[in-house]
């Protein structure tokens, strides 16, 4: 009876592969990667009680088991980041923020990892005892980091740009306000405004330069903290020019 519930588990797995997403919207999409990150969970604890029970009493039966909760779990980890993967690429689709180009090079890197998670699926299917399982297993790591890599390298090109957004939102207005500026105070902080904005656009180009070094090999965690640590200081670059152009506005009514 164990053995037959377990096929039907992973034959409904691989039925959840054919339902489509093509009229799904964003928020449908990350719904659907949340159900798929509780049916892995799910599916991780039926695979360490197999493990245990196949350790208990090391009988052929259990060591099938072990197989069979095993590939349901990498089928069940295989559809959530194929899931996550169509949530980034209906976000950026459906962001009027993420330029044409931007949205492209996300769209061409889904489409290339889920070819990947298309090939590891086959793998999974082959999979026929323990060794097998733990080699596609180390395959799987592989990939996944290839897949992260690529959705970091992307994020940050979508932060970058948002950032460069505000950062010329924040020139224009101090430009307007230098242009009718009548006092040696309003210009004083008008300059202290300049010099937060330029000191948020070096931030704002460093973090675009570590996130392009996103890549494999290397270091790509590493790239992406510091990309983050540029972007976080040029938040506050940006803070502290927006501070002093409200000061320079009220100076200007008074």
């Amino acid at each position: 009876m164990k053995k037959i519930i377990s096929v039907i588990l992973v034959i409904s797995l691989l039925l959840l592969q054919l339902i489509p997403v093509a009229a799904m919207d964003a928020g449908d999409a990350k719904t659907a990667w949340l159900e798929a990150k509780m049916h892995s969970k799910d599916m991780q604890e039926q695979h360490q009680d197999a493990k245990i029970a196949h350790a208990a009493d090391p009988t052929e039966e259990n060591k099938e088991e072990v197989v069979i909760t095993g590939k349901a779990l990498m089928y069940a980890a295989l559809d959530e980041a194929e899931s996550w993967l169509v949530w980034k690429k209906l976000e950026a689709q459906e962001n009027p923020l993420v330029p044409e180009d931007i949205r492209e090079s996300i769209e061409d890197d889904v489409e290339a990892n889920i070819d990947k998670i298309d090939e590891l699926r086959t793998d999974v299917d082959g999979v026929t005892n323990p060794l097998e399982l733990g080699l596609v297993f180390l395959k799987m790591v592989g990939k996944y980091t290839e897949l992260l890599t690529d959705v970091a390298r992307n994020s940050g090109t979508v932060w970058v740009h948002i950032a460069n957004v505000h950062a010329d939102t924040i020139a224009d207005f101090e430009e307007k306000l230098r242009d009718v500026a009548i006092t040696d105070e309003v210009s004083d902080l008008l300059d202290k405004a300049n010099e937060e904005l330029n000191s948020a656009k070096d931030n704002i180009n460093d973090a675009e330069g570590a996130f392009g070094d996103v890549k494999l090999p290397g270091t790509p965690l590493l790239k992406f903290s510091e990309g983050n640590s540029y972007l976080r200081a040029a938040r506050m670059n940006m803070v502290g020019a927006h501070k002093y152009l409200n000061q320079a506005y009220i100076a200007m009514l008074g």
